[in-house]
């Protein structure tokens, strides 16, 4: 198995608050940029079997993973589908208090997806994806503990 990808951001609240804007409200964060459909809706289902998928204004879905396991506010655990060639990858998200703060890491890994020596390339692309992605999430959590 080659290495995973890690990356890690502070956010100014909670991790119950960060968990839930990761989890509940992906639509509003998830960076136009790096969907599928010109217009859409991300839904992600935070239960373990439930689904990451997008749907288009015309009704069309595209399956984005499946969670794995849940453990709200402290991790979720989903497959990944963007970039596969024979499987899925394995994404971990945990969020971990920090005094007023919480850590949030991401632990991308290969999982089943068969990648190989092509792991390399994914990562170069998927490391580029979670630095327009975490810091998008990261605004709407603190802009929203602001408010409420």
């Amino acid at each position: 198995m080659s290495e995973p990808l890690r990356q890690s951001m502070r956010v100014r609240c909670s991790p119950d608050h960060a968990y839930d804007v990761f989890t509940n409200r992906v639509d509003l964060w998830w960076p136009p940029t790096h969907r599928k459909f010109e217009t859409s809706t991300l839904t992600l289902e935070p239960r373990p079997g439930g689904r990451f998928f997008e749907t288009s204004d015309a009704g069309e879905e595209a399956v984005l993973g499946e969670v794995l396991t849940c453990d709200p506010p402290r991790k979720i655990t989903y497959t990944w589908h963007p970039g596969k060639i024979s499987g899925p990858t394995h994404v971990e998200v945990t969020f971990l208090p920090e005094g007023t703060e919480t850590v949030v890491n991401i632990l991308h890994s290969e999982g089943n997806s068969a990648l190989g020596r092509h792991w390399s390339e994914r990562v170069a692309l998927f490391t580029k994806g979670w630095g327009i992605v975490l810091p998008a999430f990261a605004a709407c959590a603190e802009a929203s503990a602001k408010s409420s």
